[in-house]
Parts: C-alpha cells; sequence; structure tokens
C-alpha cells in the first residue's frame, strides 16, 4: 500500500483526473513528495495536459512574471510544461542516433534543478526543487517513481533510468595499454592551444577517462568550439552497438549536437530559471542529462564559458559514466591553457 499523502502537502487535480480510474498512480507521487523532502512540486502530464500536481507546502513564490495570481496547480505545473517541450525537441534530435527514446532530462544549477521523464510514450511526470543540495534526492526518488508507474501499473519492464545500481564501473586505474593497444581516439579542436605540454596533458586526461565499460566518448568546448575530443567507438566491444548506426555518424552528430546546443540552452534556462534563477557570473545551467534507452548524454559546465559532453551507450551504466565524466570535468576546470 502506498503511504498517505503527507500533512505537509497537497495534491490538486484537474477534473479529467478521478481517483476511482486513476488513484494508484496519484498515491504512488504523493508517496514519493513524501519520501524525498527536498522536492517541492511533482506533476504528471498526459498527452501534454497537466493531470494533477503534488506541492509542498509552504513554497517559495516562483520567480517569474507569467504566474496567475492564486492558481497554483497551472503556476506550478509552469516549469514542468516548459521542461516537457524541451524534452520533445531533444528527443528528436537524439532519435536518430538508434539509442532509443528519450526517458528522462535534468537540468541542475547552483539554486535547484528540474526534473523530467516518461513513464510511457505520452505520460510525463516532472518535479522541481529550489534548494542547492536536493538534486540528488530528487532524481533518484524520480527515478525509482516512474519504474513502479512501469511495473505495479502498467505492467511494463523497468528501464532503469539513471542506471543499474548493481551493475560495475570501469576498474579504476591507467588504462591497460596493453590489453587494447588501440586504445581510445583522441582529436584536438581548433580551440586547442598550440602548446606540447598541454596537449599531451589534454591526450592523457582523455586516455585514462575512456573505456568500454562505462564512458565511451568525452568533448571539451570553449565559446563553443572544440578543444579536444576522444572515443572508444571503434573498440571491438562496441561493435554491436554500431549495427545500424556508423561510427562516423555517429560522432558527427556527437558533434552536431554539441553544435546546436545553443538553440536549446534559452528554453532550458527559462524553465530552471521559475524555481532556481541563475546565480551572476556563472553558467546558466551546471548539468544536463539527457538518459535514452540505450545510455545517456551528459553536458557538465566547467565556466560560464566551457564545458563537456560526455556519452555511454550502455543503460546499466548510466550512474557511473556520469560520475566518471564528472572527475574529468573537475580536472578540466583546474587546467589553465597556455597564452594562444
Amino acid at each position: 500500500m502506498a503511504a498517505p499523502a503527507d500533512q505537509r502537502t497537497e495534491t490538486l487535480k484537474e477534473s479529467h483526473w478521478t481517483v476511482k480510474r486513476h488513484g494508484r498512480i496519484t498515491a504512488l507521487c504523493e508517496e514519493t513528495v513524501a519520501s524525498a523532502p527536498s522536492v517541492r512540486s511533482l506533476c504528471h502530464y498526459s498527452n501534454g495536459i497537466l493531470d494533477f500536481a503534488v506541492l509542498r507546502r509552504p513554497r517559495a513564490p516562483l520567480s517569474a512574471l507569467l504566474t496567475e495570481a492564486g492558481d497554483d496547480t497551472l503556476n506550478e505545473a509552469l516549469p514542468g510544461s516548459r521542461l516537457l517541450l524541451c524534452a520533445t525537441d531533444l528527443g528528436g534530435v537524439l532519435r536518430p542516433l538508434g539509442t532509443g527514446e528519450l526517458m528522462r532530462t535534468v537540468l541542475a544549477n547552483p539554486r535547484g534543478g528540474l526534473w523530467g521523464g516518461r513513464a510511457r510514450p505520452n505520460e510525463f511526470l516532472a518535479a522541481a526543487v529550489d534548494g542547492p543540495d536536493g538534486v540528488p534526492e530528487m532524481d533518484a526518488a524520480m527515478n525509482r517513481l516512474v519504474g513502479r508507474i512501469r511495473t505495479e501499473v502498467h505492467s511494463l519492464p523497468d528501464e532503469l533510468l539513471g542506471g543499474d545500481v548493481g551493475a560495475r564501473p570501469h576498474p579504476s586505474g591507467p588504462p591497460a595499454r596493453e590489453a587494447r593497444p588501440t586504445g581510445p581516439r583522441i582529436d584536438l579542436g581548433i580551440a586547442a592551444a598550440t602548446d606540447t605540454a598541454y596537449e599531451q596533458r589534454l591526450r592523457d586526461l582523455w586516455r585514462q577517462c575512456l573505456n568500454t565499460t562505462d564512458l565511451h566518448y568525452a568533448a571539451y568546448y570553449h565559446d563553443w568550439s572544440l578543444v579536444c575530443v576522444g572515443d572508444v567507438f571503434e573498440d571491438d566491444l562496441l561493435g554491436p552497438r554500431f549495427i545500424d548506426v556508423s561510427v562516423r555518424t555517429r560522432r558527427t552528430a556527437y558533434r552536431d549536437l554539441s553544435r546546436g546546443l545553443r538553440g536549446h540552452l534559452a528554453r532550458l534556462t527559462d524553465a530552471i530559471g521559475l524555481v532556481a534563477p541563475p546565480v551572476t557570473g556563472r553558467a546558466s545551467l551546471d548539468r544536463l542529462v539527457l538518459d535514452v534507452q540505450e545510455g545517456a548524454v551528459y553536458v557538465l559546465w566547467t565556466s560560464p564559458r566551457s564545458f563537456v559532453l560526455g556519452v555511454t551507450l550502455d543503460q546499466r551504466q548510466v550512474d557511473h559514466a556520469e560520475r566518471r565524466l564528472t572527475a574529468l570535468a573537475e580536472v578540466v576546470r583546474g587546467i589553465t591553457p597556455p597564452p594562444r
């Protein structure tokens, strides 16, 4: 049995959403908000239309001029509605890569974050936190919620949003070059400073982080220009993942995604800005996760003008790959490029 709704929350339903027909989904969402104190709101949408919202009490007002006085349901649904539109567009961008549908989108900055994901086609959930440390709790709680809705309500398999908690990451330590003599392919872009020591430092970092288990691709950009990129796509162990999409096509697609990210960034910033306004002097986002059925794409900003983009093609390894990319981003953040 689902736990009763917490007394510090309230559930506001639209007229078409009835307890008799949809009570189990409502109860699971109420239980999730009750168990995750950082979650400010959780909204459920069908075919792009809001069904209900579970809201925490009390909560700070949204940061926007577009809210309606006295209409808490529509106001709290606005960030999720905007994220739903962004996810629909980004899902269309990722679909030609052959890694399945976009299942989960996470936005985070120092003041909070948004989570959006599908339980099945045309059933979307969104959650928001407006505190600096609440995103991990929200992320984990919403991943579990979607898994429960799929398995307990719809009798569908769990799609492992966020990865498999039982999966093992790639062993730490230096790469075993003798075991895989080809190693990753690493290229330097036009934004890389022409300095032998700097170039070698980047190459060494990429060799240490890329592997055939979790993090399969990583790229570093400054001012939207490529600094360094590497992948292990040509390794025989990944061969089955390129049956329908060639290595060259996938490499080109991820570079195109990096270039096209600027066009999506404004809308993503608008969505998260309703609950977590950007911090002056910092990038509007710290983290963007696009979790598809076969892996994920991550974008982590290292400065207002720089970011790293990473990819895993293994759904079980989604969490481990992001942790590895985060470690890479931290090192990149601390490297001062030589004068151009």
